[in-house]
């Protein structure tokens, strides 16, 4: 080899030796190069992102798949072995990204999310939720079901069946197709009869009061109907004041010192607030004419009414310096609170939320079945359930994904419990109805 030669070789050596220097020292400080057709020469070289990747529960297999064409030079060194979570995926080249969790026995999740260069996009806090089938709670006619106040209960509507949830054991029936819930959740209010939901003991008011067609149970009083007459018995004192409100009373809800009623007379009908303790009313508002009112009342510092046959429901304030109506959501289907500013509801196949604090709603996303029923976790994730399905949807997700987690017949009455573990609805399934359970976790 001649010197002219050697001379030659050292020069490429050393200018491949910096150049790899070089390359590796970038690659070492997170940049990559892309070499992406048709190159650009501000997008040649390309600082890296990271992921910050978790599930619960914990041990999801990963697998990220590149939305964006971008080709990078030494892809050896970008290679992620099969990674579970919790993980943090480094060195990605910025651009949009498909995310698959997979876990054996759960729902797969999948989301698009975009990586910045220099910066950590997290996904945190993901449910996976569980693939299981239904179990029976209780057998019996296809009907809706309501639940406590605290969850631990259920009443079957038209059966009068009631259902302790802790131990899924029958505790009793009731009479009255207008039993009301008490409002700590711990009674229910038949008639005239008081049910301990504890140990479905009885305390029987018919000599007490007399004759009572409907009741709600609050603090230290009752709030009953009889013959069209509204009265509040005192407990402390054992007697009774009669609530002069003229017309029929349509429906009725009483909250700390509010008590709220619907009343038609003469061709009209409005909602008036009774100031309880002061024995007055305090400020009134015009209803449609309708016959079918009842209160949701999941959240007590916004009470709601409920007018079934115009779809409309009527948002109330409990501070007497307010007008009594807050605002009006029309063509409302069902709803749930998920916390005490805003409310998840439905418009037959439409889901919307309205925040309080704006009075203001905001399209949330669209089912192709008619939606009867929502339940929310507090893993920020609504539940809903048409006629044929039970999904979730992820509310920490700009795409709202959607999980189907069965798929049945006359689904309706979704209820979650405590823990977000066990899901209870109404359901057909073969030849038997009644209430039954899926487990989540």
């Amino acid at each position: 080899m001649t010197k002219k030669t050697r001379g030659v070789l050292f020069k490429i050596f050393v200018f491949l030796f910096v150049i790899l220097t070089i390359t590796l020292s970038l690659y070492a400080t997170g940049y990559r190069f892309n070499l992406s057709w048709p190159l650009r020469l501000n997008k040649i070289l390309l600082k890296t992102g990271t992921l910050a990747l978790d599930t619960s529960p914990k041990g999801a297999t990963i697998k990220i798949t590149s939305e964006t064409k971008i080709s990078s030079v030494l892809p050896f060194f970008d290679s992620q072995k099969a990674k579970t979570t919790p993980a943090k995926i480094k060195n990605l080249l910025p651009g949009e990204y498909t995310i698959t969790f997979n876990l054996d026995g759960y729902w797969p999740y999948e989301k698009k999310l975009r990586v910045n260069p220099e910066q950590t996009t997290f996904l945190e806090d993901i449910v996976l939720f569980k693939k299981s089938l239904p179990l029976s709670v209780f057998t019996t006619t296809a009907q809706p079901i309501s639940y406590s106040a605290d969850g631990d209960y259920a009443w079957l509507e038209k059966s009068g069946e009631l259902i302790n949830l802790k131990n899924e054991q029958s505790i009793g029936t009731t009479t009255s197709k207008k039993a009301n819930w008490s409002i700590d959740g711990k009674q229910l209010c038949d008639g005239s009869r008081l049910i301990n939901l504890d140990d479905g003991s009885q305390t029987n008011l018919k000599n007490t009061i007399g004759e009572i067609e409907e009741s709600q149970l609050t603090d230290n009083r009752l709030i009953y109907l009889s013959k069209n007459n509204l009265a509040i018995f005192n407990f402390d004192t054992k007697a009774s004041s009669v609530v002069q409100a003229k017309g029929t009373i349509l429906s009725y809800h009483a909250t700390g010192n509010n008590l709220f009623i619907v009343v038609s007379d003469k061709g009209k009908t409005e909602i008036k607030n009774f100031d309880i303790k002061n024995k007055t009313f305090l400020n009134s508002a015009d209803l449609l004419n309708s016959h079918n009112f009842y209160f949701y009342t999941d959240n007590e510092n916004t009470p709601i009414l409920i007018d079934r046959e115009h779809k409309i429901a009527y948002l109330l304030s409990t501070d007497t310096k307010d007008q009594l109506i807050v605002d009006v959501i029309r063509d409302i289907t069902v709803m749930k609170w998920l916390d005490n500013n805003k409310l998840a509801y439905a418009t037959e196949s439409e889901i919307y939320i309205y925040d309080l604090s704006q009075t203001k709603s905001y399209f949330l996303t669209r089912l192709s079945q008619k939606i009867n029923s929502l339940a929310w976790s507090s893993n920020n994730y609504l539940i809903y359930a048409t006629t044929k399905e039970i999904g979730t949807i992820d509310m920490t997700n700009e795409g709202n994904n959607v999980t189907v987690l069965w798929q049945g017949n006359n689904l309706s009455s979704l209820h979650l419990n405590k823990k977000n573990s066990i899901l209870y609805f109404s359901e057909i399934i073969g030849q038997q109805s009644g209430l039954y359970k899926l487990s989540l976790k």
